[in-house]
C-alpha cells in the first residue's frame, strides 16, 4: 500500500552540480564494505549528506533511507526499509511488504522480530554480491524505542553481503555496538573526515565557484572556517557577486551570510541541545579557553550549583560539538560557533559573565586573563588597578606590545587617575628608546604622586627619569635624581626598591668613573638586601603530611604503648595518637590495624565525653572499612563506611565545626566515587575542597582531589580525572608530601596507560616506581590502600609495561612476584574470581558477571569447559564435539568463532581486538587457560587445601572441608565433559570429610561428627562409613533410638541404590552398640 510509503525517503537526493568531487572521502567510505557496520557522526553543516550523495554516484547498489521523527514508529521504519531494498533489487522476493501495508494495529503490537527476521532471511537467500544500506540522520531513531533494536538485530544477523552505514549527529548508539567495536567490526568516522583540506578548499573555489584564491587566502580561509563545509559555502555566498580582486583579507563576513549561519546554528545545533548543555555553552562562551576549573568557577558564580564542567567538556569533545583541541590539549570553541554563542547573550549578561570570569582569574593569579575579561566588560578602573600590579611582570617578561595594547584600550581619564600607569607608559617609551616621551610620562606620574602625597611614588618616578639618563649615559643628571629618590624612599617598607636605587646609583658612579664609590654603594645595596625580614620556615613538618609514613607509624606505635601505661586524661581533638595512627595504617593498606585503632580511638572519645574525638573516630573507622576484603561479595563495606562518615557529619553539624566536615566529605567522596556514583562523589568533593581552602589546608584539599580523580579513572572518565589529579599532585608538592604526590602520579600513570599515551606514561611511571621502592610506598601496588585502589590488581598492567620497557624493571618484577604474578605477560587489571562449587559465578575483580552478561549461553559453557580442562589444551575439534556435537564442521567452526569472541569480550571488556587474551591461550588449533593467568578458582583452592591437609592437622583439614561448598558445576549435570572433574572433587571431599569425622570422634566432638556425616550423606548417601560414624556418635550422646534409625536408613539406602546389604563392619558395630 504505497500511500504509506514516502518515496523521497528512500531515494538518494540528486547530486548538485556544485558538489565538489572528493576522492579522499570516497576512498575512505569504500572501506565500509570491509566492515559489518560503519558510523559517520558529525554535527550540522559538515556535509554528511552531501558526501553520502557523492557515494551513491560511485556505488550503485546502495539502499538509501532518509529518516525523520516519524520513523521511530516500528511499522513505518520496517515498511520503508523493505521498500528501500526493493528500490535497489526490484525482484527481491518474500519481503513482508504486504503484511506491513495491511497492518492496522488491531492485532496487537507489531511482531517486529518476526518481520525483521523475514527480511534477513530474504536477503540471505537472494544476495549474491555486496550491498550497502545507508540510513541518514540515524541519530533521530537510535535513542529510544524499538527501532534501535530492529537495526541492531538486522546488523547482527544479516548476511555478510549486507553492509550498514549509519550517518547522523553524535551520539549514535546500538545495544551491541560496544561488542562489535571490540571485535573490530565497526568503522567509526567523525567530522574530521569531512573537514575540507586546504587543497580541497582551493579546488572548491577554483573549479566549483570560479574564484581563484592565493595560497595565503586559502590558508586564511582554512584557519577561519577550520574546513567547515557550511562556513565555506556561506563565504562563497557572501562573495559570489564580487570579483576576486575586490575580496579583502582578513575575511570580513557580510551580515546576510552571518544571519544565515546563526539561524542554522540556532535551529540545527543549539536549540536541539539539552537545557543544561545550552546553558553551559552560553556561559562558557565568555572564555577563550575551556578549562574545567575556570568553567566551574564561572558557572558557580553565575548561580550554578553543580561543578561538572570536566564531564561537560568531555561530552562536548565526544559529541564533536564545535570544540577544537589546541596543541596544549586545551579545548576552545570553533571560531564561527564561538561568535554565534557570544551573540546569543545580552549585553548585560556579557558584562556580568566577563566580570565573574575576571574575578576567577584574579583569584587564581592569572592577571592576563582577568584583564582581558575586564576590558570586555569595559571595567576601566579595575583594569587600571590590576595593571598597577601586573605591569611590572609584563615588562620583566619583555611583553611590551601586550602591555601597550592594554594601556591603549584605557580612556585618558582613567590613565590620569592612575599615576602607576603613566609611569608604565614612561617605562614603555624608555624601552623603545623614546627618551623624551619617557621623561614626559615620568614627569606626569611624579606630579600626580606628589599631589597625593605619595613620596614613594615620587621616588619611583625620579628613578625612572634617572634610568633615562643612565641609558643615555648622562651621569650628572642621573645622580641628582637618584640621590633625591633615595632620600624620599628612606624609611619606606619597600626595601627592594631601595636596594635597586643604590644599585642604580652605583652604576651611575661607575659610569662617572668613580669605581670606589660604586663599590661602596653596591655593598650598601647588598647589606640592605640581607637586612630584609626572613620568612621563618617550619623547622619540623608533621611526618604524616610529608609522606614519611613508616617513620610516623613507628613513632606513634611507641607513643601508643607509652600512653597505655601513662594514659593522657585530656582529649586532643584530631591529634589523638590512636586516630592519627589509624589514618596512617589506612594510608599504608593495613586494614585490620586501621580499624582496630579507630575503634579504640572512638571508645576513648566516648570515655572522655569528647564528641569531636568520637567524630574523628567514626571517620577513621570509615576509612578502614573501605579497605576490607573484596572477596566477601555479600558484605557491603562501603555502605558501612558511609554510615560511619554520616555519623561524623551529624556530630560536626551539632558542634557547628565546619572544618570537621572536610575529612568526612573526603571519605564520602571515596565511598561513593569508588562505587561509580560520581555525582554524589563530586558534590562531597566540592564541599570538602571549599571548606579546606577557606581554612588554608591545601593538604586535605589535595587528598580529596586525588580521590575524586581516582574515582573518575575507575569510571573511565580520563579527561575529567587528569585535571583533578594534576591539581592534587601540585598541591602535594606545595605541602612537600612525597607520598601524596606519588599516589597522584600512580593514578595519572594508569590513566595514561588506559589511553595508550605511552610517551606521557614514560615521563611519570619510572618516578612512581622509584618512590615506591626507595620510600616504602610499595603497598600502593600490592594491597588496597586509602589513596590507592580498592583492588591493587588494577595497577598490575603498569608493572608489566614497566618490566617490558625496562623502567625500574627489577623492582616491577619483584612486586609481580610478591603478588604471585611473576610469569604473567598480559593482565586486564583485575583477578578473575571463579566459583564452581554449589553454583557457577564469575567476578571481574569485585564486579560479578550477571547471567545475562555472558550474552550467549555457549560462551558461558565454553568458559566452564576451559575451566574444567584447565590443565589440558583442547583441540578446536574437541571443543566442537563437546559444545556442538550434532553440528556439521563448518557450522561448528562458525559458532565457535562467534562464541570465542563473545567470551573474550565478557572476560576482558577493554581488550583491544586482535590482542592477546590475559586468560585464554591459543596455540595453533588448541585452546586452554593460561597457566599463569590471574584466576582465583574455588575448586583449585579446595584441592590445594586437601593436599596441605595430608598430614593429620585438624585445622588444615577443617579448612579443606569447609572450602567444598557443593557439587562442581551443578547446572551442567548432563554434560559428559564435566563428569570426571565433578567426581574427582566429590571423592576428595568425601575422603577428607571422613578423615575429619574420625578426628572429631577421637577428640569426642560428637555433635560435630553428626553434622559432618549428615553433610557427607547429602553428597553420597551410600558412603557407608558415615553411617557407622553416626551410629557411634549417637550412642556416645545417649540417643539409642537414632542409632537404630541410622542403621535402618543405611540398610534401605544400600538396597535401593546398589542392591547390596551393609558391610560386615557395619553390622558388627550396630550389634555391639545395641547389646
Amino acid at each position: 500500500m504505497l500511500s504509506k510509503v514516502l518515496r523521497t525517503k528512500i531515494m538518494p537526493p540528486p547530486r548538485h552540480n556544485r558538489i565538489l568531487a572528493r576522492p579522499r572521502v570516497i576512498e575512505i567510505f569504500m572501506q565500509a564494505f570491509e566492515y559489518r557496520l560503519t558510523i559517520l557522526q558529525a554535527e550540522a553543516g559538515y556535509g554528511k549528506s552531501t558526501a553520502l550523495i557523492e557515494l551513491t554516484d560511485t556505488v550503485k547498489r546502495i539502499a538509501w533511507y532518509q529518516v525523520n521523527e516519524e520513523d521511530n514508529d516500528t511499522m513505518v521504519f520496517l515498511l520503508h526499509l523493505c521498500h528501500a531494498f526493493l528500490r535497489v533489487i526490484p525482484d527481491l522476493p518474500d519481503l513482508p511488504v504486504h503484511f506491513l501495508e495491511t497492518w492496522d494495529g488491531s492485532q496487537g503490537p507489531l511482531p517486529w522480530r518476526n518481520v525483521i527476521d523475514q527480511v534477513i532471511n530474504t536477503l540471505s537467500a537472494s544476495l549474491d554480491s555486496a550491498i550497502m544500506l545507508v540510513i541518514d540522520d540515524a541519530h533521530i531513531i537510535t535513542e529510544t524505542g524499538g527501532v534501535p533494536h530492529i537495526i541492531d538485530r538486522l546488523i547482527r544477523l544479516a548476511p555478510v553481503q549486507l553492509h550498514v552505514l549509519l550517518s547522523g549527529r553524535p551520539v549514535i548508539d546500538l545495544p551491541n555496538l560496544s561488542r562489535w567495536r571490540s571485535q573490530g567490526e565497526v568503522l567509526l568516522l567523525d567530522q574530521s573526515l569531512l573537514t575540507f583540506t586546504t587543497t580541497e578548499i582551493e579546488t572548491l573555489f577554483a573549479i566549483q565557484y570560479g574564484f581563484e584564491l592565493s595560497s595565503d587566502e586559502v590558508d586564511a580561509l582554512s584557519t577561519y572556517t577550520e574546513g567547515w563545509a557550511i562556513a565555506l559555502q556561506l563565504f562563497w555566498q557572501s562573495i559570489r557577486s564580487q570579483s576576486p580582486s575586490t575580496i579583502e583579507f582578513p575575511l570580513r563576513w557580510q551580515t546576510n551570510s552571518l544571519d544565515v549561519l546563526f539561524d542554522l546554528l540556532t535551529h540545527e545545533v543549539f536549540e536541539h541541545q539539552p537545557l543544561d548543555i545550552r546553558d553551559f555553552l552560553l556561559v562558557t562562551s565568555t572564555l577563550r579557553e575551556l578549562k574545567p576549573e575556570a568553567c566551574d568557577a564561572l558557572r558557580k558564580a553565575a548561580g550554578h550549583v553543580v561543578a561538572d564542567s570536566a564531564s561537560m567538556l568531555a561530552y562536548l569533545r565526544r559529541q564533536d560539538l564545535f570544540v577544537v583541541e589546541t596543541a596544549g590539549d586545551v579545548l576552545r570553541y570553533h571560531h564561527i560557533f564561538h561568535n554565534f554563542l557570544r551573540q546569543q547573550a545580552s549585553p548585560e549578561q556579557k558584562n556580568t559573565w566577563n566580570r565573574l570570569a575576571a574575578d576567577y582569574f584574579r583569584l587564581n593569579n592569572d592577571a592576563e586573563n582577568a584583564i582581558f575579561h575586564l576590558l570586555e566588560a569595559q571595567c576601566w578602573d579595575e583594569v587600571a588597578d590590576l595593571l598597577d600590579i601586573f605591569a611590572s611582570s609584563l615588562l620583566s617578561a619583555g611583553r611590551l606590545d601586550t602591555l601597550a595594547t592594554y594601556l591603549d584600550n584605557l580612556p585618558p581619564e582613567t590613565l590620569h587617575q592612575h599615576p602607576p600607569l603613566t609611569f608604565t607608559l614612561g617605562e614603555l617609551a624608555r624601552l623603545h628608546s623614546c627618551f623624551d616621551e619617557a621623561l614626559g610620562w615620568y614627569e606626569q606620574a611624579k606630579i600626580a604622586w606628589r599631589l597625593r602625597g605619595q613620596q614613594d611614588g615620587v621616588a619611583r618616578a625620579l628613578r625612572g627619569q634617572a634610568r633615562v639618563y643612565l641609558d643615555t649615559v648622562d651621569p650628572s643628571k642621573a645622580e641628582q635624581l637618584l640621590e633625591e629618590a633615595i632620600r624620599l624612599s628612606d624609611g619606606f617598607k619597600d626595601r627592594e626598591s631601595q636596594v635597586r636605587l643604590f644599585e642604580l646609583l652605583a652604576e651611575n658612579k661607575l659610569n662617572a668613573g668613580r669605581v670606589e664609590e660604586a663599590e661602596r654603594l653596591r655593598q650598601r645595596a647588598e647589606d640592605l638586601r640581607l637586612e630584609g625580614p626572613s620568612n621563618d620556615q617550619l623547622l619540623f613538618r608533621v611526618l604524616l603530611r610529608t609522606g614519611r609514613l613508616d617513620e610516623a607509624r613507628q613513632g606513634l606505635e611507641e607513643r601508643a604503648e607509652t600512653e597505655k601505661r601513662e594514659p593522657v586524661q585530656m582529649p586532643r581533638a584530631h591529634r589523638e595518637t590512636l586516630l592519627i595512627l589509624s589514618l596512617i595504617y589506612s594510608f599504608m593498606g593495613m586494614e585490620g590495624e586501621a580499624y582496630q585503632t579507630a575503634l579504640e580511638g572512638t571508645r576513648r572519645g566516648d570515655e572522655l565525653k569528647s564528641p569531636f574525638v568520637t567524630a574523628v573516630g567514626y571517620m577513621r573507622q570509615g576509612h578502614a572499612l573501605m579497605l576490607s576484603d573484596a572477596g566477601q561479595p555479600d558484605t557491603d563495606y562501603f555502605a558501612q563506611a558511609r554510615d560511619q562518615f554520616e555519623k561524623s557529619v551529624e556530630i560536626s553539624r551539632t558542634l557547628v565545626v565546619p572544618r570537621l566536615l572536610v575529612e568526612a566529605d573526603w571519605g564520602l567522596c571515596r565511598a561513593y566515587g569508588y562505587q561509580g556514583n560520581l555525582t554524589a562523589a563530586q558534590s562531597y568533593a566540592q564541599e570538602a575542597i571549599e571548606i579546606a581552602t577557606q581554612a588554608g589546608d591545601e593538604w586535605i584539599a589535595s587528598l580529596t582531589r586525588l580521590t575524586m580523580g581516582a574515582s573518575l579513572i575507575q569510571a573511565a572518565r580520563y579527561e575529567a580525572s587528569e585535571e583533578w589529579l594534576n591539581r592534587a599532585m601540585f598541591g602535594f608538592q606545595e605541602c612537600s608530601d612525597l607520598f601524596g604526590a606519588t599516589a597522584a602520579r600512580l593514578w595519572l600513570s594508569l590513566g595514561f596507560l588506559k589511553q595508550k599515551q605511552i610517551s606521557r606514561l614514560e615521563r611519570v611511571l619510572p618516578e612512581v616506581l622509584s618512590s615506591c621502592e626507595t620510600r616504602g610506598y610499595g603497598f600502593l601496588l600490592k594491597r588496597p590502600s586509602l589513596l590507592g585502589a580498592f583492588d591493587a590488581r588494577i595497577f598490575v598492567p603498569l608493572l608489566i609495561v614497566a618490566r617490558q620497557r625496562g623502567w625500574n624493571s627489577l623492582y616491577a618484577t619483584q612486586v609481580l612476584e610478591e603478588l604471585g604474578l611473576k610469569g604473567v605477560e598480559y593482565h586486564p587489571g583485575y583477578c578473575l574470581r571463579v566459583q564452581t562449587l554449589n553454583g557457577f559465578q564469575v567476578w571481574r575483580g569485585d564486579k560479578p558477571i550477571p547471567t545475562n552478561g555472558w550474552q550467549r549461553e555457549k560462551s558461558r559453557q565454553l568458559f566452564q569447559l576451559l575451566i574444567t580442562y584447565r590443565r589440558i589444551p583442547l583441540d578446536r575439534d574437541q571443543i566442537h564435539e563437546y559444545l556442538w556435537p550434532e553440528a556439521d564442521p563448518p557450522t561448528a567452526q562458525r559458532n565457535f568463532k562467534i562464541v570465542l569472541n563473545t567470551l573474550y569480550q565478557v572476560l576482558e571488556p577493554e581488550r583491544d581486538p586482535g590482542s592477546e587474551s590475559a586468560y585464554i591461550l591459543r596455540e595453533g588449533t588448541t585452546y586452554c587457560l593460561r597457566q599463569d593467568a590471574d584466576i582465583w578458582l574455588d575448586a583449585d583452592q579446595f584441592i590445594q587445601a586437601v593436599h596441605l591437609a595430608s598430614n593429620p592437622d585438624l585445622n588444615l583439614l577443617q579448612r579443606a572441608v569447609s572450602l567444598y561448598k557443593g557439587e562442581y558445576l551443578p547446572e551442567t549435570l548432563y554434560e559428559t565433559w564435566v563428569a570426571e572433574e565433578r567426581e574427582h572433587l566429590a571423592a576428595l571431599f568425601l575422603e577428607s570429610a571422613d578423615r575429619l569425622a574420625e578426628m572429631y570422634i577421637n577428640k569426642k566432638r560428637f555433635t560435630e561428627v553428626i553434622d559432618l556425616c549428615q553433610r557427607i550423606l547429602t553428597q553420597d548417601n551410600c558412603w557407608e562409613r558415615a553411617y557407622r560414624h553416626l551410629m557411634f556418635a549417637y550412642e556416645k550422646l545417649g540417643d539409642r533410638g537414632q542409632v537404630g534409625r541410622t542403621y535402618q536408613r543405611c540398610v534401605q539406602t544400600l538396597f535401593e541404590e546398589l542392591n547390596v546389604s551393609p558391610a560386615p563392619e557395619t553390622k558388627i558395630l550396630y550389634k555391639n552398640l545395641t547389646l
